[in-house]
C-alpha cells in the first residue's frame, strides 16, 4: 500500500514540476501567452504560483523575464514531494531480541 502511495506521489508532483517548468521556459521566452496551449498552461499552473506571485516580482531584462514566482513554486512543491516521500518511507522496525548466551556459567 505504501509503494502505491509513493507512486501516486511521485507521479503528481512529477506532473505538477513539469507543468510549471513549461511555464517558466514560456514566461522566460516571452511566448504569446494567446496560443491555446500556453493560455491553457497558464490557467492550469495559476493557482499554484498565486501564492508566490504577491511575494515574489518577475525580473526583466532585454525582451526576458524571469518569474520568480514559478521558481519558488517549483522549489516549494519539490522539498514538499520529498517530504511526503520521506513520510511514507517511514517503517517500523520489528523488535528483535537480542540472542542470550546458553552458557553464561
Amino acid at each position: 500500500m505504501i509503494r502505491i502511495i509513493r507512486a501516486l506521489i511521485n507521479i503528481v508532483v512529477g506532473i505538477i514540476e513539469l507543468l510549471l517548468t513549461f511555464r517558466l521556459i514560456f514566461t522566460f521566452l516571452a511566448v504569446n501567452p494567446d496560443t491555446p496551449f500556453v493560455a491553457w498552461l497558464y490557467r492550469v499552473t495559476a493557482p499554484l504560483v498565486a501564492p508566490f506571485a504577491k511575494i515574489l516580482p518577475n525580473w526583466k531584462f532585454s525582451g526576458f523575464v524571469v518569474d520568480f514566482a514559478t521558481v519558488a513554486a517549483l522549489i516549494v512543491f519539490a522539498l514538499s514531494g520529498g517530504l511526503l516521500l520521506m513520510v511514507f518511507s517511514y517503517r517500523r522496525k520489528e523488535h528483535v531480541p537480542a540472542e542470550v548466551p546458553q552458557d553464561i556459567y
